[in-house]
């Protein structure tokens, strides 16, 4: 039987369990306090009273007592979606960065677009951003654009945005991330890099972002290293990936990964 994805899976919980949903929903906005997520699960209580007619008195009894809210947190714990940890006399929650974006999905929750991809040569700058420019699936808010530091030294150009055509509409930021010698290996025959260790530089940049940008990733033009650590990133984000045909807008194919 196929494995479940953690969309499927908190597919399930939040149509299992309406508090949960709530959670879920809260948390994607950020760092929640247990008595914040008491509150947004009574008020969304009272509210579904309300609606089925219930009394004043029925509704002012509710009460989200903290063993309930453990009950479902503990839950989404246990799954990998939700972490935990006690700050003085609080009690803090928040996603597991892993699972925002199943979450936004399953709630139906969109952001900013990051266009997340590396080039392998500065030339590699202008078919990419024209076939961006005109692209009918993507709309960045903001370019990540991740390089070998060897390749892209202090005098290679790096402004994308003077490839864009004058009578575009489209406008983005580019944050350029250098990715070391060190773990991308050098020209030498024996020095091939470190996957590991080049999935964990990438991730920091990630991590960084992900918490206000949906985001997608672009396959198709970087170093082969950089191009398996974001693969493999994109599995473990549940990120989706994609490599392109060719840059042409009018007659492109995407692979998703």
């Amino acid at each position: 039987m196929p494995r479940q994805t953690t969309e499927e899976i908190i597919r399930e919980e939040i149509e299992m369990v309406r508090a949960r949903r709530i959670i879920l929903d809260h948390l994607e906005g950020g760092l929640k306090t247990g008595a914040e997520l008491r509150e947004k699960i009574a008020t969304d209580t009272k509210a579904q009273m309300v609606r089925e007619g219930a009394s004043k008195r029925e509704i002012a009894k509710v009460e989200i007592t903290s063993p309930k809210l453990y009950h479902n947190t503990k839950r989404l714990e246990e799954l990998g979606i939700v972490v935990s940890w006690k700050q003085s006399q609080y009690r803090l929650f928040e996603l597991e960065p892993k699972a925002i974006h199943p979450v936004r999905r399953a709630l139906g929750i969109t952001k900013p677009l990051l266009y997340v991809t590396s080039l392998s040569r500065p030339e590699d700058q202008r078919p990419f951003v024209q076939w961006l420019t005109n692209n009918p699936h993507f709309n960045p808010r903001k370019l990540l654009v991740f390089v070998e530091a060897a390749h892209w030294t202090r005098g290679v150009s790096r402004i994308v945005d003077r490839f864009i055509p004058d009578n575009a509409f489209r406008r983005w930021t580019t944050e350029w991330v250098e990715v070391p010698d060190e773990v991308t290996g050098t020209e030498k025959e024996t020095e091939y890099g470190h996957l590991q260790g080049t999935a964990d530089f990438l991730e920091a940049a990630i991590i960084d972002n992900i918490f206000i940008h949906d985001m997608v990733i672009d396959l198709t033009l970087g170093p082969s290293l950089i191009s398996l650590a974001l693969a493999k990133l994109s599995a473990e984000y549940s990120i989706t990936a994609f490599h392109v045909t060719r840059y042409d807008a009018s007659n492109s194919e995407l692979s998703y990964y």
